[in-house]
Formats: C-alpha cells, structure tokens, sequence
C-alpha cells in the first residue's frame, strides 16, 4: 500500500511539531483577553520561543512583576535592557503597559520576558479557538 504524497506531508508536519516542542525549540502560550486584537484572538493559540534578539514591534510574553500574571504584548519602546509593551486593540489598551502599571515605570526587564512569539516570514503563528482548550483545563486543575 502506498502513501499519498498528502499523507506524508501531514506526517512529516506532525512529527516537525513533536520535535520542536520536545525539544523546548518552540513553546505554545494561550491567549485571554482581547488587547491584542486582531493580531490576536481571545482564545487563541500561539508559539513562541526563547527570549533572543527582541526588537521594536516584536511581541514578547512576559510575567508581570506587579501582577504575576503572564502578559502577549507589542514591544514599543526600548530602554537599554528594559522593554515597553502595549497591546495593539487602543480601546482595551490605550497606554503604555508602563503607564498603567502593569509593568514597572522603566519598562520590563529581560528577566521577567519568557519568550518571543514566533513568526514565518514576517507573519505571527496563532491558531484560533485551540487555546481555550488550555485555558478552560488551566482554570478546572
């Protein structure tokens, strides 16, 4: 019996994705809230990998050092080892993380950044709806 080459193809994705995250290469992260919209989707899933060579308009997840609770947002501004965020949605998010206090004055620091979402090409891997399944087990256990 012979395989289609559709079959391979999905195999060969399957087992791509098992290595990255075996491999801690790529991490995927759930997305709550809507201050992110649209790049994101409330529920969505996303992937993102260590923390290296964040630049201006990079998204980050990082934990709050105020809060401590994990935060997707847009990097907008840069001082020295301190990163600014916002989320992109101006109605949820009209100010910088910094001036709601969500973050530190001075911005976060690269301790507190967990990862850097992953992009291909320029365009953000997310898949819609599949991270509700992470956050409705999260908020049972």
């Amino acid at each position: 019996m012979w395989m289609r080459k559709s079959d391979i193809g999905i195999i060969i994705f399957i087992v791509a994705i098992y290595i990255l995250f075996f491999t801690n290469i790529v991490s995927s992260a759930s997305v709550e809230g809507v201050s992110m919209y649209p790049v994101f989707q409330n529920g969505a899933l996303t992937f993102y990998t260590s923390p290296v060579n964040i630049t201006y308009h990079n998204i980050i997840i990082y934990k709050s050092p105020i809060y401590r609770i994990y935060v997707i947002h847009r990097v907008i501004a840069i001082d020295g080892t301190n990163y600014i965020t916002q989320g992109v949605d101006k109605i949820s998010n009209p100010l910088p993380d910094n001036r709601i206090g969500l973050e530190p004055p001075s911005g976060i620091p690269i301790s507190d950044v967990v990862g850097k979402v992953a992009e291909v090409d320029g365009y953000i891997i997310s898949i819609p709806y599949l991270g509700y399944l992470s956050i409705i087990f999260s908020s049972i256990i």
